[in-house]
């Protein structure tokens, strides 16, 4: 059996964003629905969410119908957010473009991209170094963080969902 090194999104280094701040921030935030695809790196946070939060972990099979549950739930009234790799969102853009942005559903998105840490990841297209330049090309207002300390600017994108007719995006980068 052959062994191919294919980058995906788990950090280099773990503790420059920790799995319970997050879950700290989400809740505070108010944060009712998590919809996201089951991935490692989000093993323990989404185990922590599941058994001890009031948040609902919705979990799909592919982002894309993430994107049309979170616009769903917004237009309901409900607070809800994706949580995604960033191949996930390049996997979803049709749907963010079809669903969210024409139905002007306004709702928190949280891409990983943390490969784009490692050396390799930047210089490789699929480690995700792209994902600011396709917010940016989409027109849809993103924050970037790279610590706990910059944790925060989560609650500041949920305030922006409250005015804005897009998804507001998060970049974690791990």
């Amino acid at each position: 059996m052959r062994v191919v090194n294919i980058p995906g999104h788990v950090p280099d280094v773990t503790d420059r964003i920790s799995n319970d701040a997050v879950r700290q921030v989400l809740e505070e935030s108010g944060i009712e629905y998590l919809v996201t695809l089951p991935e490692s790196l989000y093993e323990v946070l989404l185990r922590d969410l599941i058994t001890g939060s009031s948040i609902k972990v919705i979990q799909v099979c592919r982002e894309s119908e993430g994107i049309g549950i979170c616009s769903g739930l917004t237009y309901g009234g409900k607070k809800a957010a994706t949580l995604y790799s960033f191949k996930g969102f390049y996997n979803s853009i049709d749907s963010l473009q079809g669903c969210a942005v024409r139905t002007e559903s306004s709702f928190l998105m949280l891409i990983s991209e943390a490969s784009a840490q490692t050396k390799a990841g930047a210089r490789d297209p699929e480690g995700g170094c792209f994902t600011a330049d396709l917010l940016k090309a989409l027109m849809i207002p993103y924050y970037e963080v790279t610590s706990n300390a910059e944790l925060p600017v989560i609650k500041q994108a949920l305030e922006q969902t409250k005015t804005s007719t897009k998804p507001v995006a998060v970049i974690l980068r791990w």
